[in-house]
């Protein structure tokens, strides 16, 4: 039973050693952020109110790039990133098929 345990906390262990939290680059207080989120809603509606039949195709084609960088900016703004190790799965999975 001592040794299950030790196992156990060793795999907890590496699992959790492999954890990692992506920074930003630029690193903007929560104020900005708040800010900034606002800024891409309100063009965002504005985008979606354009009438987009009148416009050529190299326009349009700006405006969906447009849109698909402002949603990759909202979610860099807030990453929520968790990188487990694969040794630290591995072991876990063992010890999950030894016990069961």
């Amino acid at each position: 039973m001592k040794n299950k345990v030790i196992l156990l906390a060793f795999t907890l262990m590496m699992s959790v050693s492999g954890q990692q939290a992506y920074a930003r680059n630029n690193v903007m207080t929560r104020a900005q952020q708040e800010q900034r989120a606002l800024q891409i809603q309100q063009r965002v509606y504005e985008i979606k109110a354009m009438d987009r039949s009148q416009l050529s195709v190299d326009q349009r084609k700006a405006l969906k790039i447009e849109l698909r960088d402002m949603r990759k900016e909202l979610k860099r703004m807030d990453p929520v990133v968790v990188v487990f190790s694969t040794c630290g799965l591995l072991l876990l999975i063992l010890i999950l098929i030894l016990l069961l």
